[in-house]
Protein backbone atom coordinates (compact mmCIF):
# COMPACT_ATOMS: atom_id res chain seq x y z
CA UNK A 1 0.00 0.00 0.00
CA UNK A 2 2.99 2.26 -0.35
CA UNK A 3 3.15 2.43 3.17
CA UNK A 4 5.92 3.27 5.78
CA UNK A 5 7.35 4.91 8.76
CA UNK A 6 7.45 8.71 9.25
CA UNK A 7 10.50 8.90 10.85
CA UNK A 8 13.40 10.44 9.90
CA UNK A 9 11.36 13.13 7.92
CA UNK A 10 12.04 16.52 7.66
CA UNK A 11 9.98 18.18 10.91
CA UNK A 12 7.73 20.18 8.39
CA UNK A 13 6.32 19.01 5.72
CA UNK A 14 5.01 21.08 3.04
CA UNK A 15 2.43 19.66 0.55
CA UNK A 16 0.47 21.00 -2.24
CA UNK A 17 -2.82 19.61 -3.74
CA UNK A 18 -5.69 19.03 -1.65
CA UNK A 19 -7.31 20.71 1.69
CA UNK A 20 -9.11 18.12 3.52
CA UNK A 21 -12.67 19.54 3.84
CA UNK A 22 -15.92 17.74 4.90
CA UNK A 23 -19.30 17.66 3.09
CA UNK A 24 -21.99 17.96 5.38
CA UNK A 25 -23.20 15.09 6.55
CA UNK A 26 -20.43 12.79 4.67
CA UNK A 27 -19.40 9.65 6.08
CA UNK A 28 -16.85 8.92 5.07
CA UNK A 29 -14.59 12.59 4.76
CA UNK A 30 -13.74 12.32 1.85
CA UNK A 31 -11.19 15.28 1.10
CA UNK A 32 -12.01 17.99 -1.78
CA UNK A 33 -9.47 19.52 -3.76
CA UNK A 34 -8.06 23.33 -2.62
CA UNK A 35 -5.48 25.45 -4.22
CA UNK A 36 -4.14 26.07 -1.03
CA UNK A 37 -0.84 24.69 0.17
CA UNK A 38 -1.02 23.31 3.78
CA UNK A 39 1.99 22.69 5.99
CA UNK A 40 1.85 20.34 8.75
CA UNK A 41 3.71 20.37 11.64
CA UNK A 42 5.01 16.73 12.43
CA UNK A 43 6.24 17.50 16.40
CA UNK A 44 2.93 19.27 16.88
CA UNK A 45 0.80 16.35 15.19
CA UNK A 46 2.11 14.14 17.30
CA UNK A 47 1.47 16.69 20.36
CA UNK A 48 -2.02 16.79 19.39
CA UNK A 49 -3.09 13.27 18.57
CA UNK A 50 -1.41 12.17 22.08
CA UNK A 51 -3.74 14.53 23.49
CA UNK A 52 -6.37 13.44 21.90
CA UNK A 53 -5.46 9.74 23.54
CA UNK A 54 -5.06 11.27 26.98
CA UNK A 55 -8.77 12.27 26.98
CA UNK A 56 -9.97 9.05 25.70
CA UNK A 57 -8.17 7.20 28.28
CA UNK A 58 -9.62 9.71 31.24
CA UNK A 59 -13.09 9.57 29.94
CA UNK A 60 -13.26 6.09 30.50
CA UNK A 61 -11.90 6.19 33.84
CA UNK A 62 -14.54 9.34 34.97
CA UNK A 63 -17.25 7.37 32.52
CA UNK A 64 -17.54 10.60 30.44
CA UNK A 65 -19.23 9.70 27.05
CA UNK A 66 -19.56 13.23 25.91
CA UNK A 67 -15.48 13.81 26.39
CA UNK A 68 -14.83 10.08 24.48
CA UNK A 69 -17.26 10.74 22.06
CA UNK A 70 -16.00 14.58 21.43
CA UNK A 71 -12.54 13.66 19.63
CA UNK A 72 -14.43 11.40 17.11
CA UNK A 73 -15.37 12.48 13.34
CA UNK A 74 -18.81 14.26 14.09
CA UNK A 75 -19.79 13.43 10.22
CA UNK A 76 -19.17 9.51 10.26
CA UNK A 77 -22.09 8.49 11.92
CA UNK A 78 -21.18 4.45 12.12
CA UNK A 79 -17.91 5.31 13.43
CA UNK A 80 -19.81 7.19 16.57
CA UNK A 81 -22.21 4.61 17.23
CA UNK A 82 -19.38 1.92 16.91
CA UNK A 83 -17.85 3.97 19.05
CA UNK A 84 -20.94 4.67 21.43
CA UNK A 85 -21.06 0.98 22.17
CA UNK A 86 -16.69 0.76 22.91
CA UNK A 87 -17.15 2.94 25.71
CA UNK A 88 -20.21 1.36 26.86
CA UNK A 89 -18.46 -1.98 27.20
CA UNK A 90 -14.71 -0.50 28.09
CA UNK A 91 -16.39 1.40 31.78
CA UNK A 92 -18.31 -2.38 31.96
CA UNK A 93 -14.98 -3.88 33.21
CA UNK A 94 -13.34 -1.91 35.59
CA UNK A 95 -10.13 -0.78 34.65
CA UNK A 96 -7.57 0.26 37.34
CA UNK A 97 -5.61 1.78 34.93
CA UNK A 98 -5.89 2.97 31.09
CA UNK A 99 -3.56 4.37 28.65
CA UNK A 100 -3.21 4.49 24.90
CA UNK A 101 0.69 4.94 24.28
CA UNK A 102 1.09 5.44 20.06
CA UNK A 103 3.93 4.13 18.29
CA UNK A 104 5.48 5.70 15.48
CA UNK A 105 3.43 7.46 12.32
CA UNK A 106 2.98 5.48 9.41
CA UNK A 107 3.10 6.72 6.05
CA UNK A 108 0.18 5.81 3.92
CA UNK A 109 -0.99 7.45 0.43
CA UNK A 110 -4.06 5.57 -0.09
CA UNK A 111 -5.11 8.24 3.10
CA UNK A 112 -3.99 10.92 2.22
CA UNK A 113 -5.25 11.04 -0.97
CA UNK A 114 -8.80 9.71 1.01
CA UNK A 115 -8.35 12.81 3.71
CA UNK A 116 -6.16 14.78 2.88
CA UNK A 117 -1.99 16.05 3.99
CA UNK A 118 -3.23 15.91 7.43
CA UNK A 119 -4.02 12.94 7.70
CA UNK A 120 -2.77 11.37 10.91
CA UNK A 121 -2.03 7.10 10.74
CA UNK A 122 -0.64 5.44 14.05
CA UNK A 123 -0.14 2.35 15.74
CA UNK A 124 -0.07 2.06 19.51
CA UNK A 125 -0.93 0.20 22.56
CA UNK A 126 -4.10 0.35 24.86
CA UNK A 127 -2.20 -0.22 28.03
CA UNK A 128 -4.78 -1.08 30.74
CA UNK A 129 -5.33 -3.20 34.25
CA UNK A 130 -8.75 -4.31 35.31
CA UNK A 131 -9.36 -4.09 38.75
CA UNK A 132 -9.37 -7.80 40.56
CA UNK A 133 -8.09 -9.13 37.58
CA UNK A 134 -4.79 -8.68 36.24
CA UNK A 135 -2.12 -8.61 38.63
CA UNK A 136 0.06 -6.35 36.22
CA UNK A 137 -1.00 -4.12 33.44
CA UNK A 138 -1.65 -5.36 30.21
CA UNK A 139 -1.71 -4.03 26.83
CA UNK A 140 -3.42 -5.06 23.57
CA UNK A 141 -2.42 -3.81 19.85
CA UNK A 142 -4.38 -0.59 18.56
CA UNK A 143 -4.32 1.98 15.08
CA UNK A 144 -6.04 4.77 15.03
CA UNK A 145 -6.27 7.32 11.50
CA UNK A 146 -6.87 11.10 12.55
CA UNK A 147 -7.79 13.96 10.79
CA UNK A 148 -7.23 17.70 11.24
CA UNK A 149 -10.70 19.06 11.04
CA UNK A 150 -12.07 22.79 11.83
CA UNK A 151 -8.69 23.41 13.86
CA UNK A 152 -8.02 19.72 15.85
CA UNK A 153 -7.43 16.66 15.27
CA UNK A 154 -10.52 13.44 15.00
CA UNK A 155 -10.33 10.28 14.99
CA UNK A 156 -12.12 9.13 11.82
CA UNK A 157 -11.27 5.67 11.38
CA UNK A 158 -9.66 2.47 14.20
CA UNK A 159 -9.60 -0.71 12.34
CA UNK A 160 -7.22 0.61 9.18
CA UNK A 161 -4.00 -1.10 10.54
CA UNK A 162 -5.75 -4.39 11.95
CA UNK A 163 -4.06 -6.46 9.06
CA UNK A 164 -0.34 -5.19 9.94
CA UNK A 165 -0.94 -6.07 14.14
CA UNK A 166 0.25 -9.30 15.09
CA UNK A 167 -2.07 -9.86 18.24
CA UNK A 168 -5.28 -10.13 17.35
CA UNK A 169 -6.55 -6.23 17.46
CA UNK A 170 -9.75 -5.37 17.72
CA UNK A 171 -10.56 -8.58 19.20
CA UNK A 172 -10.59 -8.22 22.83
CA UNK A 173 -14.02 -8.39 24.65
CA UNK A 174 -15.01 -4.87 24.52
CA UNK A 175 -14.01 -4.80 20.45
CA UNK A 176 -16.94 -7.38 19.64
CA UNK A 177 -19.82 -5.72 19.74
CA UNK A 178 -22.23 -4.87 23.01
CA UNK A 179 -21.35 -7.00 25.73
CA UNK A 180 -22.93 -7.47 29.52
CA UNK A 181 -20.03 -7.68 32.46
CA UNK A 182 -20.71 -9.24 35.74
CA UNK A 183 -18.31 -9.13 38.01
CA UNK A 184 -18.27 -11.78 40.95
CA UNK A 185 -14.68 -12.46 43.53
CA UNK A 186 -11.91 -12.37 41.46
CA UNK A 187 -13.88 -12.96 38.64
CA UNK A 188 -15.43 -11.08 35.69
CA UNK A 189 -17.35 -12.74 33.27
CA UNK A 190 -18.75 -11.60 29.35
CA UNK A 191 -21.41 -12.51 28.10
CA UNK A 192 -24.37 -10.82 25.68
CA UNK A 193 -26.91 -8.18 26.73
CA UNK A 194 -29.65 -10.06 28.25
CA UNK A 195 -27.63 -13.12 29.41
CA UNK A 196 -27.47 -12.50 32.64
CA UNK A 197 -28.31 -16.02 34.27
CA UNK A 198 -25.71 -17.58 32.03
CA UNK A 199 -23.33 -15.03 33.45
CA UNK A 200 -24.52 -16.00 37.53
CA UNK A 201 -23.72 -19.32 36.19
CA UNK A 202 -20.38 -19.72 35.37
CA UNK A 203 -19.34 -16.89 38.40
CA UNK A 204 -20.75 -19.67 40.81
CA UNK A 205 -19.03 -22.41 38.94
CA UNK A 206 -15.86 -19.91 38.75
CA UNK A 207 -15.34 -20.18 42.50
CA UNK A 208 -15.50 -23.81 43.07
CA UNK A 209 -12.91 -23.10 40.83
CA UNK A 210 -10.74 -20.85 42.12
CA UNK A 211 -10.58 -22.66 45.15
CA UNK A 212 -9.61 -25.73 43.73
CA UNK A 213 -6.72 -23.40 42.63
CA UNK A 214 -5.74 -22.15 45.00
CA UNK A 215 -6.37 -25.77 47.51
CA UNK A 216 -4.11 -27.93 44.91
CA UNK A 217 -1.77 -26.25 43.34
CA UNK A 218 -1.29 -22.23 44.45
CA UNK A 219 -2.01 -21.40 47.52
CA UNK A 220 -0.84 -18.26 47.91
CA UNK A 221 -2.43 -16.97 44.29
CA UNK A 222 -4.55 -14.26 44.86
CA UNK A 223 -4.85 -13.15 40.87
CA UNK A 224 -8.37 -13.39 38.99
CA UNK A 225 -10.13 -15.12 36.28
CA UNK A 226 -11.50 -13.12 33.03
CA UNK A 227 -14.59 -15.71 31.20
CA UNK A 228 -15.81 -14.15 28.04
CA UNK A 229 -18.52 -16.34 26.67
CA UNK A 230 -19.87 -15.07 23.70
CA UNK A 231 -21.40 -16.17 20.38
CA UNK A 232 -18.19 -14.62 18.65
CA UNK A 233 -16.04 -17.28 17.65
CA UNK A 234 -13.15 -15.41 17.18
CA UNK A 235 -12.08 -13.20 20.49
CA UNK A 236 -8.76 -12.43 21.54
CA UNK A 237 -6.06 -15.16 19.47
CA UNK A 238 -9.01 -17.85 19.27
CA UNK A 239 -10.87 -18.71 16.46
CA UNK A 240 -13.89 -21.51 17.01
CA UNK A 241 -14.50 -22.02 13.39
CA UNK A 242 -10.75 -22.82 12.52
CA UNK A 243 -9.13 -26.04 12.50
CA UNK A 244 -7.16 -25.19 15.40
CA UNK A 245 -9.92 -24.40 18.47
CA UNK A 246 -13.00 -26.40 16.37
CA UNK A 247 -12.93 -28.91 18.59
CA UNK A 248 -12.47 -26.94 22.20
CA UNK A 249 -14.58 -25.98 24.36
CA UNK A 250 -12.29 -23.36 26.47
CA UNK A 251 -8.75 -21.57 25.82
CA UNK A 252 -7.01 -19.99 28.43
CA UNK A 253 -5.76 -17.13 25.75
CA UNK A 254 -2.00 -15.51 26.73
CA UNK A 255 -2.32 -11.45 27.92
CA UNK A 256 0.71 -9.48 27.22
CA UNK A 257 2.14 -7.19 29.99
CA UNK A 258 3.07 -3.82 29.49
CA UNK A 259 6.80 -4.58 29.78
CA UNK A 260 6.30 -6.97 26.79
CA UNK A 261 6.50 -10.44 28.68
CA UNK A 262 3.69 -12.68 29.36
CA UNK A 263 1.54 -13.20 32.72
CA UNK A 264 -2.03 -14.27 33.18
CA UNK A 265 -4.68 -15.54 30.51
CA UNK A 266 -8.05 -14.83 29.63
CA UNK A 267 -10.45 -17.46 29.20
CA UNK A 268 -12.10 -17.77 26.31
CA UNK A 269 -15.33 -20.42 25.67
CA UNK A 270 -16.44 -22.15 22.59
CA UNK A 271 -20.41 -21.07 22.02
CA UNK A 272 -20.98 -24.25 20.82
CA UNK A 273 -19.65 -25.65 23.75
CA UNK A 274 -20.66 -23.21 26.90
CA UNK A 275 -23.84 -25.05 27.51
CA UNK A 276 -20.95 -27.98 28.53
CA UNK A 277 -18.75 -25.89 30.92
CA UNK A 278 -18.43 -26.55 34.39
CA UNK A 279 -16.06 -25.57 37.47
CA UNK A 280 -13.98 -28.65 36.73
CA UNK A 281 -13.26 -27.31 33.52
CA UNK A 282 -12.92 -23.90 34.50
CA UNK A 283 -10.16 -24.97 37.46
CA UNK A 284 -8.49 -26.53 34.51
CA UNK A 285 -8.40 -23.14 33.13
CA UNK A 286 -7.87 -21.10 35.84
CA UNK A 287 -4.62 -23.38 36.15
CA UNK A 288 -3.51 -22.19 33.47
CA UNK A 289 -4.26 -18.69 34.15
CA UNK A 290 -2.50 -19.01 37.38
CA UNK A 291 0.42 -20.17 35.62
CA UNK A 292 0.54 -18.20 32.50
CA UNK A 293 3.34 -15.95 34.11
CA UNK A 294 5.59 -19.46 33.07
CA UNK A 295 5.08 -19.14 29.58
CA UNK A 296 5.78 -21.44 26.97
CA UNK A 297 9.38 -22.30 28.84
CA UNK A 298 7.10 -24.94 31.06
CA UNK A 299 6.79 -28.52 30.06
CA UNK A 300 3.93 -29.39 28.68
CA UNK A 301 3.13 -32.67 30.71
CA UNK A 302 3.26 -30.13 33.65
CA UNK A 303 1.19 -27.24 32.22
CA UNK A 304 -1.50 -29.93 31.36
CA UNK A 305 -1.26 -32.62 34.09
CA UNK A 306 -1.40 -30.20 36.72
CA UNK A 307 -4.37 -28.39 34.94
CA UNK A 308 -5.83 -32.25 34.54
CA UNK A 309 -5.29 -33.13 38.26
CA UNK A 310 -6.85 -29.55 39.78
CA UNK A 311 -9.85 -30.32 37.48
CA UNK A 312 -10.66 -33.54 39.02
CA UNK A 313 -9.01 -33.89 42.40
CA UNK A 314 -9.77 -33.27 45.84
CA UNK A 315 -8.15 -35.71 47.55
CA UNK A 316 -5.18 -34.91 49.55
CA UNK A 317 -1.88 -35.86 47.63
CA UNK A 318 1.97 -35.77 48.63
CA UNK A 319 4.23 -34.47 46.03
CA UNK A 320 4.83 -37.52 45.19
CA UNK A 321 1.57 -38.41 44.34
CA UNK A 322 1.15 -35.41 42.30
CA UNK A 323 4.20 -36.39 40.20
CA UNK A 324 3.46 -39.89 39.61
CA UNK A 325 -0.38 -38.78 38.38
CA UNK A 326 1.10 -36.00 36.51
CA UNK A 327 3.64 -37.94 34.55
CA UNK A 328 0.98 -40.73 33.97
CA UNK A 329 -0.98 -38.36 32.16
CA UNK A 330 2.20 -37.39 30.27
CA UNK A 331 2.80 -41.74 29.69
CA UNK A 332 -0.70 -43.50 29.01
CA UNK A 333 -3.04 -40.28 29.00
CA UNK A 334 -4.70 -41.77 32.09
CA UNK A 335 -4.23 -41.52 35.61
CA UNK A 336 -2.95 -44.27 37.85
CA UNK A 337 -5.18 -43.03 40.89
CA UNK A 338 -8.12 -41.89 39.25
CA UNK A 339 -10.52 -44.08 41.16
CA UNK A 340 -9.56 -41.89 44.55
CA UNK A 341 -10.67 -38.88 42.50
CA UNK A 342 -13.49 -36.99 43.07
CA UNK A 343 -15.88 -34.20 40.81
CA UNK A 344 -15.49 -30.77 42.29
CA UNK A 345 -18.61 -30.27 41.55
CA UNK A 346 -21.40 -32.62 41.22
CA UNK A 347 -21.85 -31.04 37.69
CA UNK A 348 -18.10 -30.79 36.70
CA UNK A 349 -18.01 -34.08 34.04
CA UNK A 350 -16.16 -33.01 31.54
CA UNK A 351 -17.78 -32.43 28.43
CA UNK A 352 -18.15 -35.15 25.87
CA UNK A 353 -16.95 -33.77 23.14
CA UNK A 354 -15.18 -30.88 23.45
CA UNK A 355 -11.77 -30.81 25.37
CA UNK A 356 -10.33 -27.03 26.92
CA UNK A 357 -6.99 -26.07 26.05
CA UNK A 358 -4.45 -23.76 26.80
CA UNK A 359 -2.75 -21.44 24.00
CA UNK A 360 0.68 -19.50 23.92
CA UNK A 361 2.02 -16.91 22.14
CA UNK A 362 -0.59 -15.76 18.78
CA UNK A 363 1.66 -17.15 16.92
CA UNK A 364 2.64 -20.09 19.05
CA UNK A 365 0.75 -23.31 20.51
CA UNK A 366 2.46 -24.05 23.41
CA UNK A 367 0.01 -26.57 25.27
CA UNK A 368 -1.86 -29.72 23.51
CA UNK A 369 -5.63 -30.68 24.05
CA UNK A 370 -6.59 -32.23 27.02
CA UNK A 371 -8.88 -35.01 25.37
Amino acid sequence: MGRRTLGGLREWVAVAGVLAIVAGGAADGAAASSSAEVQVDAAAQVAAVEAVLERRATAVLQHDEGQFLADIDPYNKNLRASQKVLFENLVQFGFSKLAYRQGEAQYDQALLDKYGPTAYLVGGVMEYQIDGIDELPAQTPVGYTFVKRAGRYVLVDDSYLDTDQPDSPNQEAWDTGPVLVQRGPRTLVVVEPGRTEVAKTILADAQVALKAVNRWWLPDWKGGALVIALDDTKVRSTDFKGPVWNDTAAVATPVRRADAGFGGSYVVLNPRDRGQIDAGSLAHEFTHVATASDGPSAPLWLVEGMAEYVRGCRWPASPLSIWRSTASWCVRGTWTRRRRCRPTSSSSARPKRAPTRSAGTPSTIWSASTA
